[in-house]
């Protein structure tokens, strides 16, 4: 079986390896790879062990890239499936990785639809349909999403959130044609996730109804 004659630190990556057997460079690690299998000069390994050692080099390279996504900004579990699979991990090593990460508690979707939705709410001025939508387009599941929009939406009181956007776009809708800003504001809201019966009173006092003068 051939030796580990060298392992030595890459030049460019301080954080990897190479590794030489009998001589010769035979492949490149990360130092959680060399601590994990206890790579050392002098120890001897199988085409079993090598063919092990470079699965779990995948792996931790998988684990590395989610680590990276995570630094970003939450991500729902089905978010980081899709990146990863868009990096060619393969399935097997991306749900185990996946798993750990979820063990671990950096991934929780019921506390990434929490953040998403209070974002929605707070600060893009969403109404709780559009934020529902977003975040099934998240891959949330739908009673994880509704449970996290129950406990922030229920906070929130929708006339005023939505008179909060109304008010932004005074300036812009007065400059139109007054059935053409009607129109606008309305498509604004929809597109939102308000509902129309209930928004119909506001846009009234700020544009005047439709049959009146503005």
């Amino acid at each position: 079986m051939p030796t580990i004659t060298r392992i030595t630190e890459q030049k460019r990556t301080p954080t990897r390896r190479s590794v030489f057997l009998d001589g010769r460079y035979a492949f490149p690690c990360s130092v959680n790879v060399v601590a994990k299998y206890r790579l050392r000069v002098g120890l001897t390994v199988s085409e079993d062990q090598i063919n092990e050692i470079q699965r779990g080099e995948v792996r931790q390279e998988c684990f590395d890239k989610a680590a990276e996504f995570l630094g970003r900004r939450l991500h729902s579990r089905a978010e980081l499936h899709q990146k990863l699979l868009r990096h060619e991990y393969p399935a097997a090593i991306t749900t185990s990785v996946l798993d750990d990460l979820s063990r671990m508690g950096y991934i929780n979707d019921e506390r990434f639809a929490k953040t998403k939705a209070l974002s929605a709410a707070e600060h893009k001025h969403h109404g709780r349909r559009r934020a529902f939508m977003e975040l099934l387009k998240c891959g949330v599941k739908s009673d994880t999403a509704n449970r996290a929009l129950d406990e922030v939406y229920q906070e929130v009181d929708p006339i005023g959130l939505a008179r909060q956007f109304i008010e932004k776009q005074i300036p812009r809708l007065r400059r139109l044609d007054p059935v053409v800003a009607r129109r606008r504001l309305v498509g604004l809201l929809q597109r939102r996730g308000f509902d129309y019966g209930a928004m119909r009173p506001m846009i009234d006092e700020v544009l005047g109804r439709p049959d009146e003068p503005t």
